[in-house]
């Protein structure tokens, strides 16, 4: 029997897979971007409607429920995600340091021409 978590999990990732096909649609993702969320919208829709294939999984690397592992590995995932965002902010940071000085040294420029 169907249970109601199970449910919600199954309708969050449907909402969640075809937000990330119209993403992918208005072209706001890039193929690998598409690839990497469908996935996971697609391992949680699989893992919601067959719970005991979490089970088998957890059994393969070493944990007693599979629930664990998938704590696990979404700290990590998250971890990483986490490690990516902080990687693109460092280089947006630099972009705009880079251009605020182009733009002050064009305006110090303009303003010697001026005089």
């Amino acid at each position: 029997m169907i249970k109601p978590i199970q449910v919600i999990a199954i309708v969050f990732g449907i909402f969640a897979l075809i937000k990330v096909i119209l993403k992918m649609k208005n072209r706001k993702l890039s193929l690998n971007e598409f690839i990497f969320w469908c996935s996971i919208w697609v391992v949680l829709i699989v893992l919601s409607i067959f719970p005991q294939i979490s089970g088998n999984i957890a059994d393969f690397f070493g944990f007693t429920r599979g629930i664990d592992f998938f704590i696990v590995s979404s700290i990590l995932l998250i971890f990483y995600l986490i490690f990516r965002i902080y990687i693109k902010l460092e280089e947006l940071d630099d972009k705009i340091t880079k251009l605020a000085r182009s733009i002050a040294i064009k305006e110090i420029a303009n303003n010697i021409n001026k005089t």
